[in-house]
């Protein structure tokens, strides 16, 4: 017979119930928690903004949007960043000096606590210690309830783009190959002896995948947004 055990008071633990990670692609309605901003290091000028969004408890966390490349300038992201300002029915949003753990952090309390709908993609990494890891990107925003995107909105067209982009999706393999091979190499151990070494007129072919790296861009958007 088993015997039940006693508990002990965990508040970690505790904090942490009743909620999950997102984890697969698709298309989630939920409220932006956090709005903080990132800037580029050695010289960049990227910046970005990394939100969090609590689906009915499921979290997703890190979601960036870079909207200035190295060199300062906008990016696709900045119709994303308009895109997410529409469906969370702001037309203005400034960030705002807040103390963080590790010191001062520039937030966008102006997104904070708003609905929103986001399609999440979901992309496969390799880690520096050679583990694998994902991530969650953006690739649409729409709007709650009725799932139209700006561009159906606009043109009173019917909620079609969120569905259709959501089928189409899957998981980018951004992984790299060589990661076991290289985590290797740098604990000191030396990769197995080539077996072809003394043969000739062998053919070799290689069973890499393919990477889809490629991201739906996002429409242009009016200067005036309409509510």
């Amino acid at each position: 017979m088993q015997q039940p055990m006693s508990f002990k008071f965990d508040p970690e633990a505790a904090k942490k119930a009743g909620t999950m990670g997102i984890s697969e692609n698709g298309a989630y309605e939920g409220v932006i928690s956090s709005a903080v901003y990132t800037f580029g290091k050695d010289g960049s000028q990227s910046q970005a903004l990394e939100i969090s969004l609590d689906s009915n408890g499921a979290k997703a966390n890190y979601l960036r949007i870079n909207y200035l490349g190295k060199d300062g300038e906008p990016t696709f992201g900045m119709g994303l960043i308009s895109a997410l300002m529409w469906s969370a029915g702001i037309k203005e949003a400034a960030p705002v000096k807040v103390q963080g753990p590790d010191g001062v952090e520039w937030h966008n309390q102006g997104l904070v606590g708003k609905s929103v709908g986001l399609v999440l993609q979901k992309t496969l990494y390799t880690k520096v210690n050679g583990g694998e890891g994902y991530r969650m990107e953006i690739r649409q925003a729409f709007k709650c309830g009725t799932r139209k995107t700006y561009a159906e909105h606009a043109e009173n067209q019917p909620a079609e783009a969120v569905d259709k982009m959501v089928a189409a999706l899957k998981d980018r393999d951004e992984r790299d190959p060589n990661a076991g091979t290289n985590a290797q190499r740098a604990n000191g151990a030396h990769p197995p002896a080539n077996p072809y070494a003394n043969q000739t007129n062998q053919t070799r072919t290689s069973g890499l995948q393919n990477r889809n790296t490629a991201s739906q861009p996002v429409q242009d958007f009016d200067d005036d947004i309409p509510f």
